[in-house]
């Protein structure tokens, strides 16, 4: 993509997951309706809420815990990518340093 300049323009998208604030908002669609056509008492349909919303925040723990397990290996992974990265990076270099030294020595 080209700018107004004529000078090479890099547009990044994000698209967002969204997937736990989907789920949480179905969650308290689905109550609200449960408790507008629930035909059982007030008693009842507020053991049932307690019910759902402990399993509801038991998930959304689950949910929680999973992504911080991916987000250290993806960190741990790209650590490890760096190290590499810098440690051949180094290789060439020191390989680079040895030959221009040399042709200092032949000159």
């Amino acid at each position: 993509m080209r700018d107004g300049s004529g000078e090479q323009a890099v547009v990044i998208e994000r698209r967002g997951g969204g997937g736990l604030g989907v789920f949480l908002l179905g969650a308290a669609v689905g109550a609200g309706l449960a408790l507008m056509f629930a035909p059982q008492s007030g008693d009842e349909t507020r053991a049932q809420l307690r019910s759902t919303a402990r399993k509801v925040k038991r998930r959304a723990r689950a949910v929680v815990e999973d992504g911080r397990e991916a987000v250290d290996d993806l960190a741990h992974r790209g650590k490890s990518a760096a190290r590499e990265a810098r440690a051949a990076l180094e290789e060439r270099l020191a390989r680079h340093r040895e030959a221009f030294d040399g042709e200092d020595d032949s000159v």
